[in-house]
């Protein structure tokens, strides 16, 4: 098989799995949403990824063989790019950003219970 007809293929399965995925979400309460969403970024980072092919002919042929190749892929993403590893470092930047500029102090409200006295009672 050309490697342009396995892309195509799996672009498709992929397109389907994908569906199928959206369809089971839209089925959850708000609560069991907002559990899954890590693996709802993980599948869409992955279908985002992987949907135009790109990648080597044998691996593509490979994935062709599961019939839900985007819950594998996106399992072994998450398994290797978990929470730990991605968010800790991100997290680490987005807070010494807030804390170093101190832009938030304008576009959110704060607490006054936690005002320096310095900082007195401010208006938003």
């Amino acid at each position: 098989m050309e490697k342009k007809d396995i892309e195509k293929e799996l672009s498709e399965k992929l397109e389907a799995n994908y569906i199928s995925f959206m369809k089971e979400w839209v089925k959850l309460e708000p609560l069991q949403l907002i559990e899954k969403a890590e693996e709802i970024a993980a599948t869409k980072l992955v279908y985002e990824e992987l949907k135009n092919g790109g990648y080597d002919k044998e691996h593509l042929a490979y994935l062709l063989r599961f019939k839900n190749p985007l819950e594998v892929v996106r399992d072994k993403w998450s398994e290797e790019n978990g929470s730990e590893m991605v968010y800790d470092e991100d997290m680490r930047h987005a807070l010494w950003s807030i804390a170093d500029t101190r832009d938030a102090e304008q576009d959110y409200e704060l607490d006054e219970a936690y005002l320096s006295p310095e900082q007195g009672v401010r208006m938003c």
